[in-house]
């Protein structure tokens, strides 16, 4: 039986995923919008970190300018920290048309990063546009 965070995602469209990040990764896209007209919802966020770096930090935010901060940032200067974020069946929604990033403030650390999302539908699409 699926609980009300799978029924988002089974109803609309999974955008759940996961990134690992070495020590020289930098901002990343984490999952790219469909299109303008669909939001992305973010249920959970899970952060494990694996190789600590002093001062540094990872945060979750949308690619609007200026940018939405989902979550964080979360301090990377222990090895095996971990962090969890729940959001519920609904979600946190990004801005509408923009994609979900990873904004690392310096290259160093490592470790992985999980979430639990859908994307929808939000605003009117004419007729014969993707």
């Amino acid at each position: 039986m699926s609980d009300g965070y799978e029924k988002f995602r089974t109803f609309y469209q999974d955008f759940s995923g996961n990134q690992v990040v070495g020590t020289g990764t930098g901002d990343t896209t984490l999952k790219s919008v469909r299109n303008t007209s669909h939001t992305i919802f973010v249920q959970k966020v899970h952060v494990q970190v694996t190789g600590a770096s002093a001062g540094k930090t990872w945060q979750l935010t949308d690619s609007a300018s200026p940018v939405r901060e989902v979550t964080g940032p979360f301090p990377t200067d222990t090895d095996g920290s971990h962090y969890d974020m729940d959001f519920g069946p609904e979600g946190v929604p990004l801005t509408e048309g923009k994609d979900l990033l990873l904004d690392v403030s310096a290259a160093g650390a490592a470790g992985i990063v999980t979430w639990e999302a859908y994307q929808k539908l939000t605003s009117v699409v004419a007729v014969g546009s993707a």
